[in-house]
């Protein structure tokens, strides 16, 4: 009998976050992955800064001006473990699939953009940091490095993600082609560039589109919505509400060969499903396999330093570790 390629019921979640309020955010997410458990979903992918939301205050003004967002914003920060890991971690178990969930990363005094990946026991299976923040972006969260950019190899496909910007750099598309992935979450904020521009969304969906084709992988575009009641606490002049538009979602789930499966309503919040079958992937990798028999190593080679990279280091530390359902219950107070 050959290699079995599974069919699997993914979903994208086109998510309103509760603006810098770590509890609403959590226990919104957690609804949403009970859902789309219900719905049979297997894998489920959050945009880009799902909790507690986006800091879009560093594209309004100065970053001075919004010191106070950002007190706010580490304040409500996710901490590994946590009480708020630890509803996640009950949401995936009882939704009994992978979830990926974008979160700002509180770590010591700094803040981090992470996808956290749970498995269906609920099991804190790892993290990816995103590897450079985005121009205002670099006031908020620090750098990530190659050893928290995973790919799992799970029972519904080798699973992986990236954030935003991430998908245009072409050294991390080779990364992640080189570890065969084959379901990618693509998360991003909203698709807001000028929301004057009839096309203001495309160019988002450009960079999803561009990385489903380059790495033969079903890719789960997972967006925001820019509503009003995010407006209300972060927007401190009607200049800055008149710049943001409201709505901008562009969620969709995207094959391997490029054509768009699903998609939602750019106004609505939601969940996109689509049942996919990962046999799909051959034809694709067929024709064009980037990090196989369609690379060049004779005349090209990328070389990956996956180590662990920090400024001070402390002796006697473990290497990152899935954290089972179990080592996630506590009592302590976030």
């Amino acid at each position: 009998m050959g290699t079995v390629y599974p069919k699997v019921k993914v979903a994208a979640v086109q998510f309103e976050p509760k603006m810098l309020d770590l509890a609403g955010s959590i226990d919104h997410a957690c609804d949403m992955i009970r859902e789309a458990g219900a719905e049979g979903a297997n894998v489920i992918a959050f945009p880009e800064a799902a909790i507690p939301g986006y800091p879009w205050w560093i594209w309004m003004a100065d970053p001075g001006s919004g010191m106070k967002h950002y007190v706010r914003l580490f304040q409500n920060a996710v901490e590994i473990p946590s009480p708020s890991v630890q509803k996640l971690s009950q949401a995936a178990r009882d939704a009994e699939a992978y979830v990926c969930i974008s979160v700002t990363e509180k770590d010591g005094g700094s803040l981090y953009l992470a996808q956290l990946w749970f498995d269906p026991t609920g099991a804190l299976i790892g993290k990816h940091r995103k590897l450079k923040a985005t121009n205002a972006e670099m006031t908020i969260w620090g750098d990530g490095d190659t050893s928290l950019m995973p790919v799992f190899d799970t029972p519904y496909g080798r699973l992986g993600g990236l954030q935003c910007w991430e998908h245009y750099i072409p050294l991390n598309v080779a990364t992640m082609g080189a570890m065969n992935e084959q379901i990618h979450v693509s998360a991003w904020p909203i698709g807001m560039a000028d929301p004057t521009h009839p096309f203001a969304d495309q160019q988002c969906i450009n960079a999803a589109l561009y990385y489903a084709v380059s790495n033969a992988t079903f890719t789960l575009v997972a967006s925001q919505l820019w509503t009003e009641a995010q407006a209300d606490v972060i927007c401190d002049t009607p200049e800055q509400r008149q710049m943001m538009g409201i709505g901008h979602g562009f969620t969709r789930i995207i094959g391997p060969n490029g054509c768009v499966i699903a998609q939602l309503p750019t106004d609505q919040e939601g969940i996109c499903y689509a049942t996919i079958d990962l046999a799909e992937t051959i034809p694709v990798k067929y024709f064009i396999d980037t990090a196989g028999h369609y690379s060049t190593p004779g005349m090209m080679q990328l070389y990956v330093d996956q180590s662990v990279h920090k400024a001070v280091h402390l002796e006697g530390g473990a290497p990152q570790e899935p954290v089972s359902y179990e080592e996630l219950q506590f009592d302590d107070k976030q």
